[in-house]
């Protein structure tokens, strides 16, 4: 039961809870400070997320330098959801191969997921 409730259990209440907080913070929040807290919630929450899909195995690797590295790119990432970091060049990569917000919301989850491994 323990084994179910990490790898199955555990990750479906992170994504009620998540789907909740940023439903709340829509209702109750407005203006432009609304934009800024709902993106940066539902980046973390997406990281947590993928930390909870791998919070039941056993780490492979204790690197911090992964870590940090993992930390910048989601940083790296809030910022540009946000607008606060625009590099043209990278824009018109980003948008040549497809990356849109979809993608990003899903490499959210993939980080965390590698931060946790």
């Amino acid at each position: 039961m323990t084994n179910f409730w990490y790898r199955y259990g555990f990750p479906f209440v992170i994504m009620i809870v998540s789907g909740l907080l940023v439903r709340l913070e829509r209702t109750f929040l407005s203006g432009n400070f609304e934009t800024t807290v709902i993106t940066v919630t539902a980046a973390v929450c997406m990281f947590a997320f993928g930390i909870s899909l791998n919070r039941h195995k056993r780490r492979r690797n204790e690197s911090w330098l992964k870590k940090i590295f993992i930390s910048f790119f989601l940083i790296f990432f809030i910022f540009w959801d946000l607008g606060v970091f625009v590099i043209p060049s990278l824009k018109s990569f980003f948008e040549l191969i497809g990356i849109s917000g979809f993608v990003i919301y899903l490499f959210y989850v993939y980080l965390g997921y590698c931060f946790f491994d």
